[in-house]
């Protein structure tokens, strides 16, 4: 046989294979909830055991519930080295049944098994036994939950779904994305404009804004424009090896990493300035070579990428 379709008349199912090989691809495995539901994470408290709360999942097209804590025994860590450990959903069609197992690796994760002729795993939970434990402390067990789903469904906006987190409808070409408590337009190229910014620093007194200061934010982009006067009688000296903090960036706009630029200060000589964008958001401007003095304007352009 080379070819073969159901079901028919004809040919119907006849195998729990066959009905699997069919819902997989209508319910794929996961846990039906999303990441901010605790629905079947596991969770761990330093004893032998792991709870996987109550939830409902599909595995290899077919449904698994559980309406009760579940506790699972952990296995203690005799070795020398940390323990890196699966909590799985655990399909095992020779036995006519799905269940939550813990499953023991070694220096790294345990291979999931997913076989048509053996038993079929996802997970849900990844946890670490440190050497000699015999258990799971709460920060080392993470969500490792895979998820169904619902595919991207039209909608009328007077009556709308329920706004579960990550669920997306569609109304008149527009894609919408639940919060968990409300609906929000989806704009995956996120842009924000141009803001214009005041010195707000802790340094602020001693700058006023000379041109305009400006950010945006596209999407993971951030662009800055800097421009301001130093109109304090001390200047800025080469000296001070913290700089002058001329702005604190809001969190949206914040860096991953510090970000490092150059600008200049518009003095008798051009006088570079090393200007550090902190991942606090402080902005400070540093001179290198000669000190900034009084009334002098300092202007710079940066960008960088967010997580």
């Amino acid at each position: 046989m080379t070819e073969f379709s159901y079901p028919y008349g004809s040919s119907k199912i006849n195998t729990e294979d066959e009905f699997s090989r069919m819902m997989m691809w209508a319910a794929p495995d996961g846990v039906c909830a999303s990441w901010g539901s605790p629905a079947l994470r596991p969770v761990a408290n330093g004893s032998g055991t792991v709870t996987v709360p109550p939830g409902e999942a599909f595995v290899r097209g077919q449904k698994y519930l559980n309406d009760a804590d579940k506790l699972l025994t952990v296995p203690p860590n005799n070795t020398s080295a940390t323990r890196l450990d699966y909590v799985v959903l655990r399909n095992d069609p020779a036995n006519d049944r799905i269940t939550a197992e813990y499953k023991p690796g070694g220096t790294s994760l345990p291979p999931l098994v997913q076989s048509w002729t053996d038993v079929w795993e996802i997970p849900i939970g990844a946890g670490k036994v440190k050497a000699g434990a015999a258990g799971v402390q709460p920060e080392d067990m993470v969500d490792a939950r895979w998820f169904t789903g619902w595919p991207v469904a039209p909608s009328l906006p007077g009556y709308r779904p329920t706004p579960y987190r990550d669920r997306m409808i569609c109304e008149n070409g527009v894609i919408l994305t639940g919060t968990g408590s409300s609906w929000k337009v989806y704009d995956p190229f996120e842009d924000t404009g141009w803001v214009n910014l005041a010195p707000n620093g802790s340094d602020a007194p001693a700058w006023s804004p000379s041109g305009v200061s400006r950010i945006r934010r596209r999407d993971r982009r951030v662009e800055f424009r800097l421009s301001v006067k130093r109109w304090a009688d001390n200047g800025l000296g080469v000296a001070d090896d913290d700089g002058s903090c001329v702005f604190n960036l809001a969190a949206q706009y914040r860096p991953p990493l510090e970000v490092l630029g150059f600008g200049y200060g518009k003095v008798a000589r051009q006088s570079p300035l090393a200007i550090n964008v902190e991942t606090g958001g402080d902005v400070r401007v540093r001179p290198l070579v000669n000190d900034l003095p009084a009334s002098r304007t300092v202007q710079a352009v940066l960008s960088w990428f967010l997580d």
